[in-house]
């Protein structure tokens, strides 16, 4: 697997879900995000939207960054909070770590058949615009052939066997807009 951190000092824009912020209700008024009552909302990301089948499942607390084409993405509460430093108003820097990261040029590693065998990954080789496809955020999410999976987090069991990953599609633009490579 690839070693990556997310590019140094990167300063972002980011979003409370159930805030009254101008940003979520112009997303809202765009159809990018929904609310789906009970603190519920449907956010309509990139890949979310490349799945075809709805949006992101996400709740009253948790935060919406937006990628560089502007679309939406959610970030869970207790990881943005702990990965992202407030500067100001609306303004986070992002606290850069090194996370493992795969594509297709790599060989099959025991995380991505973990994700293959136990969480729904669908790599489909005969397809360069869907070629990852997994039930993600409480959807559908699609990937091409050149995107990149980032692993958040990976529990081991004490043999070394995956138990579980906290994962997720990137886009390679955007992966190589906002990430470097370490090794």
């Amino acid at each position: 697997m690839y070693e990556v951190i997310k590019n140094k000092g990167k300063l972002v824009k980011a979003y409370q879900l159930g805030s009254d912020n101008a940003v979520i209700k112009e997303l809202m008024l765009n159809g990018k995000i929904c609310d789906l009552g009970d603190g519920r909302y449907e956010i309509h990301s990139r890949e979310a939207v490349n799945g075809a089948v709805g949006g992101e499942k996400a709740m009253a607390g948790d935060w919406i960054k937006l990628d560089s084409t502007d679309s939406p993405y959610p970030n869970d509460k207790e990881y943005f909070e702990a990965n992202h430093r407030h500067i100001e108003g609306d303004t986070f820097e992002q606290i850069p770590k090194p996370l493992p990261a795969w594509d297709a040029k790599l060989e099959m590693c025991p995380e991505v058949t973990f994700l293959v065998e136990k969480k729904g990954l669908v790599i489909d080789k005969a397809s360069s615009d869907r070629r990852y496809t997994a039930q993600l955020w409480g959807t559908m999410e699609a990937a091409t052939e050149d995107a990149m999976l980032i692993f958040y987090g990976i529990s081991y069991d004490d043999v070394g066997n995956v138990t579980e990953c906290d994962w997720n599609f990137v886009e390679r633009d955007e992966f190589d807009r906002t990430y470097s490579v370490i090794r």
